[in-house]
C-alpha cells in the first residue's frame, strides 16, 4: 500500500543536480534528477538517521549542490562522508558500507491538461 507525501508543481531541475523538499508531515527528503529521470529519498543517512545536508543556507551561499559531491555522481553525507549512488540510494563507503537510503516512489502527473505535478509516495 502507498501513502502520498507530497504534490507539488514539478519544480525545474538541471540534470545532475538536487534540490532539499520538506515533505507533508514535516520530514526533509531530497529530490535529484539523474539522466535516467527523477530520484527522491528521505534526507536521512542509516548510519545514525541524522540528515546528510550540513547547512542548507551553507551550501546556497557557496553555489554547492546540496546533496551530490563535486563530480554530481554520488550523494553525499556531509556529516559522516558516506557516498551513496543516486540510482538505488546504496552505500558504497563510509560508516553505512551496504545499507540504503529510504527511497520515495516519484510520479509525474498531469492531470486534466494542467501543469505537471510532482508527487512522491512512500510504500508503507
Amino acid at each position: 500500500m502507498t501513502r502520498r507525501l507530497l504534490r507539488l508543481p514539478l519544480p525545474e531541475l538541471r540534470i545532475g543536480c538536487s534540490l532539499p523538499i520538506r515533505l507533508e508531515d514535516g520530514r526533509p527528503a531530497m529530490l535529484i534528477r539523474l539522466a535516467d529521470g527523477l530520484h527522491a529519498y528521505l534526507d536521512a543517512c542509516p548510519h545514525r538517521g541524522s540528515r546528510l545536508i550540513a547547512d542548507p543556507a551553507h551550501d546556497e551561499r557557496e553555489h554547492r549542490d546540496p546533496y551530490l559531491d563535486a563530480t554530481g555522481g554520488l550523494i553525499l553525507c556531509h556529516r559522516h562522508q558516506a557516498c551513496f549512488e543516486p540510482q538505488q540510494g546504496l552505500c558504497l563507503s563510509g560508516p553505512c558500507t551496504g545499507q540504503r537510503l529510504t527511497a520515495l516512489d516519484v510520479t509525474i502527473e498531469r492531470p486534466d491538461g494542467s501543469p505537471a505535478q510532482l508527487v512522491l509516495k512512500s510504500w508503507h
